[in-house]
């Protein structure tokens, strides 16, 4: 099985509401981590950035927050900014998702991004499960005659069971209320059609089945990766 980290986390202002997912796959974790670290070692060589210290994108581009040794000009924080949405680009297989909103007539635009956000996660799974799975058998398929019928039932029972799954990771905040929408999706989940309706209804309920357990809420200054998917969010 092959399960997808997903760290979240939003930005926002008076018009918009950003909320940001990039998602390692588990395979791949280590070595995006020591990419991350590497890349906070040299932040600190080049411009005194203390590696332990949380970098918030609205403070670092905005020229505020006491975030290195030295004193760092907003030019440079723009560079530093770039770097890190750069670092994310370069990172094994990983998948950005944004949720952008109009704040104005929305009665909570948090949650609903977060709605939309787990929807975009669930079928996202779920679309790799279907490709993956033919692809397995297309494979499966091609195995010479040769190979005992045993043999390609082994090969078969541990081909084809391919789960795909998804593990959250958010910034603290509101943790309640976001739990609260996802049991909710786990139970019911109202998709309306693109098209006009499913077979005469509006819409149809496709719970959330790939995403394991309810979120994981982290304090942001301790990871690395709820950091950069802060800056991800970002409306620059």
């Amino acid at each position: 099985m092959s399960v997808g980290f997903f760290y979240v986390d939003e930005s926002y202002n008076a018009e918009k509401f950003c909320l940001s997912a990039f998602c390692i796959r588990h395979s791949d974790w280590r070595d995006c981590f020591k990419m991350v670290h590497e890349h906070r070692r040299n932040l600190k060589q080049d411009h005194g950035v203390f590696i332990r210290k949380e970098i918030h994108a609205h403070e670092l581009v905005g020229g505020r927050g006491n975030i290195a040794s030295d004193v760092i000009n907003k030019h440079a924080r723009s560079r530093i900014f770039l770097g890190l949405l750069n670092l994310i680009a370069q990172m094994p297989n990983v998948m950005l998702f944004n949720v952008c909103l109009e704040v104005t007539g929305r009665r909570d635009p948090q949650l609903d991004a977060w709605e939309r956000l787990l929807n975009r996660i669930e079928r996202t799974m779920r679309e790799f499960e279907t490709r993956e799975s033919v692809n397995r058998k297309r494979l499966l398929s091609l195995l010479p005659f040769s190979v005992s019928q045993r043999t390609t039932e082994e090969i078969k029972n541990r081909l084809l069971p391919y789960s795909p799954r998804a593990l959250i990771f958010a910034d603290e905040g509101r943790e309640t209320e976001i739990t609260k929408v996802f049991r909710k999706m786990n139970v019911y989940n109202p998709i309306p059609s693109r098209y006009g309706g499913w077979g005469g209804d509006p819409s149809k309920s496709i719970p959330l089945e790939r995403i394991i357990e309810d979120p994981i809420f982290k304090k942001s200054h301790h990871s690395f990766f709820i950091q950069l998917a802060d800056c991800a969010a970002f409306p620059s």
